[in-house]
């Protein structure tokens, strides 16, 4: 094995760069089976949280997936991605700068009406969405899948068939944005915390019933991540 020490500066980030790094210097193929926590670990120098936090990062991109009994190996439909040299590697940018304004378009609206229509039922289950995002911040994983169902959740209780419809419509991009979007945060405690602050003010707008403030909320929730991916979008083209 080859061994990389790194800087403590985004650790988890770094961590993700140098494994993608060593699979492609040691020409890893799919279905190769990466070193265990432990031994990245012991590779780079660094506890083993920024180490787990990487490898969730790599599943949830695809480019690596889970092995019954412990570990990770390589993705095959996922190789041509990985080598790419854009830190936008696993999004379109141009078709998430639209998505991310067609969701301001119609979640906002979403969120007001189900501050109006929801159930406690469909309250409720908004709540435990909201819980599970906290508790994927407490554990270092990126949480995209539990942030999805949060938002979905109150599309749900919007009671418009059509609406939910549509944005089922979008999932798979949706999925990919809210992957980037949540990425970009690991290791950065302030950032996930705002995010999670922002989930839960819209919760208590709609757990008040108060429809005009749901809306309030969601613009600017979505606003806020796609401003932080327009930024992002600026960076790379003037690295």
């Amino acid at each position: 094995m080859i061994e990389m020490k790194i800087e403590r500066k985004k650790v988890s980030m770094q961590v993700f760069d140098r494994i993608k790094e060593m699979i492609q210097q040691e020409k890893m193929k799919p279905g190769d089976k990466l070193p265990t926590e432990k031994q990245l670990s012991e590779m780079f120098g660094v506890s083993r949280t920024p180490v787990r936090e990487a490898l969730s990062v790599l599943e949830a991109s695809g480019l690596t997936t889970s092995k019954q009994g412990g570990g990770s190996v390589i993705q095959a439909t996922s190789l041509s991605n990985l080598m790419e040299e854009t830190q936008f590697e696993f999004v379109d940018p141009e078709e998430v700068l639209n998505l991310l304004e067609t969701r301001i378009i119609l979640e906002t609206e979403a969120a007001r009406l189900a501050a109006e229509r929801r159930t406690p039922e469909e309250l409720d289950e908004i709540k435990q969405n909201l819980d599970a995002i906290r508790l994927s911040q407490d554990e270092n994983q990126i949480g995209y899948k539990e942030d999805i169902a949060f938002h979905n959740a109150i599309v749900k209780a919007s009671h418009n068939p059509i609406l939910n419809q549509t944005i089922e419509g979008v999932t798979n991009l949706y999925e990919k944005a809210i992957r980037f979007s949540l990425m970009k945060n690991m290791g950065i405690s302030e950032k996930r915390a705002q995010v999670l602050s922002e989930h839960e003010r819209i919760y208590a707008a709609i757990s008040q019933g108060n429809g005009p403030k749901a809306k309030e909320e969601m613009q600017n929730h979505l606003s806020n991540a796609r401003k932080k991916f327009e930024e992002e979008l600026n960076q790379a083209a003037n690295s």
